[in-house]
């Protein structure tokens, strides 16, 4: 597990009621360094519990050589899987002003069990790329502080459920049983990067043995972290899959706080490739910082003389407008270029969900960067993430594959191998306007 420092820990008080969650609670405290006493959660202390966390983070006084990332308090709860699910309204009105429903929920562990993501309709209104498939979570917030996220960079505490068993007996094997079109899961909702919290959690322990329960089923970790020595202890982890978003050193070093650096994702994807786990990577988000074309070419160069990663996709800084990327990432770290054409195409970008730089600028950087990846390996996998359809089709040729039908990084249909499997379930990607 990560040597997490949390300013404070909260247990809600329904953990004790079950053996399995405390004995999980209990091994994750050992690992925190150094382990605060458990505040207990209970209806009469919460009014001051959720103020003592809407202020708790950041720190006034950072702790010298701790990501302060690292500090962020941590709540344990379990999941809610009753549905409806309890109002949590009259617990609302007992709160402080400020308090909001969505701290509450988070408290109360009522997270997204899984999302059906990308589904073709959706994808067609957004114009954006990718492939149907479900999603699972068990944790909300991350140990890392990206900035570019908003759960790494202004999230208050992270929410940690504890009732994996239970989870996966209602919510993860169900959805595997009424889906036999998806063959390959995400592990990743919420803001989370859930293999930080291995092997104590044990949560992908749970997931790959609930998978090797059928025989062509296969689940994803995804990652920013080179933390992964505990997949070699995996009984099942024949089931996994590993996916890292990967990014050159000043990125890694100045943006994405506390993930190490940059050429540690692939000594970890190195690790994992020679006991048996599919590697693949996403450059993405790409940041077009101060000499990007240099810094993007030693990270290609490094990770495709380190391992032989299945896939490669490429996907910009988006979802953001001009004034949003502005506010969060520093500027006077990016290419002046790329942040000019960004600052004029303000307007026009808008209401794009692929701002804020616009298509030209984004198709040089991914030519740059498919180029670069050709010269040093013509077999790898190539292709875009969420990106425009109009994009697709300008730069098929040269990822050299079909925007209908790709294997990608982490779409429900690239199993291991580096195969596709189309069903009749699923025949197309959402490049295609229908799922049929």
């Amino acid at each position: 597990m990560y040597p997490l420092a949390p300013l404070k820990v909260f247990v809600l008080e329904r953990v004790y009621q079950d053996k399995r969650c405390t004995a999980r609670l209990e091994k994750i405290l050992k690992s925190l360094s150094p382990c605060p006493q458990p505040i207990v959660i209970t209806e009469k202390n919460l009014p001051e519990v959720a103020e003592q966390l809407s202020g708790l983070w950041p720190p006034a006084d950072p702790v010298a050589g701790i990501p302060v990332s690292f500090t962020r308090p941590l709540v344990f709860t379990t999941m809610e899987l009753a549905w409806p699910r309890p109002g949590l309204k009259p617990l609302l009105e007992k709160c402080p002003r400020g308090i909001t429903s969505g701290q509450l929920e988070l408290i109360y562990g009522h997270l997204p069990t899984a999302i059906d993501q990308h589904p073709h309709n959706r994808d067609q209104e957004n114009d954006c790329v990718c492939w149907p498939t479900y999603n699972f979570g068990t944790i909300a917030g991350c140990s890392h502080g990206c900035l570019y996220c908003a759960d790494g960079r202004n999230g208050k505490f992270l929410s940690v459920t504890l009732n994996l068993e239970e989870i996966m007996e209602k919510v993860v094997q169900p959805i595997i049983e009424a889906n036999p079109w998806n063959k390959v899961f995400r592990m990743i909702l919420s803001g989370a990067d859930l293999i930080t919290f291995e092997p104590e959690y044990g949560l992908f322990d749970l997931f790959t043995r609930t998978l090797a329960r059928y025989p062509d089923r296969y689940g994803y970790f995804h990652t920013s972290s080179s933390h992964v020595s505990w997949v070699a202890d995996l009984k099942h982890k024949d089931r996994l899959i590993g996916v890292w978003s990967v990014s050159c050193q000043t990125v890694a070093e100045k943006i994405e706080l506390g993930t190490g650096k940059a050429t540690d994702r692939f000594d970890a994807a190195k690790f994992c490739q020679q006991i048996g786990i599919p590697v693949r990577y996403k450059f993405k988000p790409v940041i077009p910082v101060k000499n990007w074309q240099e810094e993007y070419t030693a990270a290609i160069d490094y990770a495709l003389k380190t391992t032989c990663p299945e896939s490669i996709g490429f996907c910009l800084y988006i979802w953001n407008t001009y004034d949003s990327m502005a506010s969060t990432l520093p500027l006077e770290l990016l290419d002046a270029e790329c942040v000019e054409a960004a600052r004029q195409a303000k307007e026009e970008m808008k209401e794009k969900r692929c701002g804020p730089f616009p298509h030209e600028i984004r198709k040089k950087i991914y030519r740059f960067l498919i180029q670069e990846t050709r010269k040093r390996s013509k077999n790898v996998l190539l292709y875009l993430s969420t990106e425009t359809r109009e994009m697709w089709d300008q730069l098929k040729e040269e990822l050299g594959q079909d925007p209908r039908f790709y294997i990608c990084g982490c779409g429900s249909l690239a199993i291991p191998e580096r195969r596709l499997a189309l069903n009749p379930g699923l025949r197309y990607s959402t490049y295609h306007p229908t799922p049929i």
